[in-house]
């Protein structure tokens, strides 16, 4: 697991909820994690959190929010 930082998991301490992943991010006011930094940005682009599905991605299931082409 060390030669592969990508594996690493992490975890909010706020929500409990854990993940892995280099390019993951989550958002410690929603709890919400997405896939990578770009929809993280995209659903907190007005200053406010945006729910995944408005903005046509799904969940996988672990609870990662990811476009919905990734998920097939």
């Amino acid at each position: 697991m060390r030669d592969r930082p990508e594996m690493l998991q992490q975890h909010c301490v706020r929500c409990g909820a854990r993940w892995a992943g280099m390019d993951r991010a989550h958002c410690r006011t929603c709890c919400h994690t997405f896939d990578d930094a770009a929809l993280f940005d995209t659903h907190r682009r007005s200053g406010t959190c945006l729910n995944g599905h408005d903005l046509d991605l799904v969940q996988t299931k672990n609870g990662i929010w990811v476009r919905l082409l990734e998920s097939a």
